[in-house]
């Protein structure tokens, strides 16, 4: 029996199902109150810039470690298994229903991950505790450190204010470090002009796939004084 086909009480019980009604109805006007008032939009920065926010950040946390090598710009480093390169998620919509959204047009969270093969567990440990004191001394919060209880993986993780954070992980099974830096989401401020030119070309420009952006540059070894 639906709500409307129940029979109406009479007495001081007579105005429940009006009542429960009227309360439903409140509840989703002050829901979509809330979804209506969510600003969906973020800040525009040119993905370039971003890139090289975190390029800064992954070369400050990379020399951190003390280990002396290069992992150069690549997607795959063949020679050394290696890679450096740049990649986004994208970015919803904030506020109660924002799982159920499709992604905002033109925004992107831009990350850069790093992988740095055959580091032997002398060297990595050590090196995780240096990434994770030189963090914590330029005013990264750390939100992790250690050993995993699961698995053979100790790993450091840490954020900023605005959304940035970093994650350093070391595989012991791979003998396999990680380093992965993320930034907060943003809008393309070049997303517009670019999906009207396709527009006139193509006639459909399609989904907005993301920043296109070059290798980053290569991750060096601290420099020591008067080193090189």
């Amino acid at each position: 029996m639906t709500e409307s086909e129940v029979p109406a009480r009479r007495g001081r019980n007579g105005w429940s199902v009006g009542c429960t009604g009227a309360l439903a109805l409140a509840v989703a006007g002050i829901a979509w109150l809330a979804y209506a008032s969510v600003d969906s939009t973020y800040p525009d920065v040119d993905p370039e810039k971003r890139a090289r926010q975190l390029s800064g950040y992954s070369q400050d946390t990379y020399a951190a470690l003390g280990i002396d090598r290069t992992v150069r710009g690549a997607y795959v480093d063949v020679d050394v298994n290696d890679n450096n390169d740049f990649g986004h998620d994208d970015c919803y919509p904030d506020g109660l229903f924002s799982i159920a959204d499709p992604p905002v047009e033109g925004a992107y969270r831009l990350y850069q991950e790093w992988t740095l093969s055959k580091v032997h567990k002398a060297e990595a440990l050590p090196g995780l505790r240096g990434v994770r004191h030189h963090l914590k001394a330029k005013g990264w919060h750390i939100t992790e450190s250690g050993k995993d209880e699961q698995i053979e993986e100790w790993s450091v993780r840490a954020e900023r204010d605005g959304g940035y954070q970093i994650h350093v992980i070391w595989e012991a099974e791979y003998h396999r470090l990680t380093g992965f830096v993320r930034a907060p989401c943003a809008m393309d401020p070049d997303w517009p002009e670019e999906k009207r030119k396709e527009e006139e070309e193509q006639g459909y420009s399609g989904p907005y796939d993301g920043p296109t952006l070059d290798f980053p540059p290569a991750l060096t070894p601290a420099r020591t004084p008067g080193g090189r």
